[in-house]
């Protein structure tokens, strides 16, 4: 009886605490998605050796930048380099910056992340921001290396790896949500 009283006392304490310090629950779960880290490697090697970076990634790039969402599965980076891509990993796209569902589908079952899920569980745009991240650059994607879009640019390589639907939507109704309170 008494834990049911304590209970309910913390049921009601907690939204009072927030009226009073004038914040609101809303503010609270806004942006629980929108979270991510920034890491780096000196090379490729160091990257893929310590996972930071999948093994399809080539031996000799160097200045290592990613970041990946904390919550879901959104992954960019780019390092200089400016040789080739294996064959066996890295397979080209018939379309520049639009893979087809059916290159997807491959890409996802040779990636060891996702070989298990169904490419239709992905989303095709990115979410994730970075200084050193091209405006769109996701869309002069000419290779799939499993999971990862991939093109280089100017000795630069530069890989994405999109979110699953469920992460990368609730990450677009959030923004649009902290829009919209902006606005008001």
């Amino acid at each position: 009886m008494m834990k049911k009283k304590y209970l309910s006392m913390m049921v009601l304490a907690i939204p009072s605490a927030l009226l009073l310090t004038g914040c609101n629950v809303s503010d609270l779960v806004q942006d629980q998605y929108e979270q991510s880290a920034s890491k780096s490697a000196k090379t490729s090697q160091e990257g893929v050796a310590s996972g930071l970076l999948p093994t399809w990634v080539p031996d000799g790039g160097t200045d290592v930048k990613l970041e990946q969402r904390s919550t879901g599965d959104e992954r960019i980076f780019v390092m200089d380099y400016s040789g080739e891509l294996s064959p066996e990993s890295c397979k080209p796209l018939k379309r520049v910056g639009a893979p087809s569902d059916n290159e997807l589908a491959k890409g996802y079952a040779a990636d060891p992340r996702t070989k298990k899920l169904d490419a239709g569980n992905f989303v095709t745009f990115r979410t994730l921001e970075a200084d050193w991240w091209p405006q769109d650059a996701e869309q002069r994607t000419t290779t799939l290396c499993g999971r990862w879009w991939v093109h280089q640019d100017d000795g630069k390589l530069y890989a994405f790896a999109p979110d699953n639907s469920r992460v990368a939507n609730a990450i677009v109704a959030e923004r649009a949500e902290s829009a919209k309170q902006e606005s008001q």
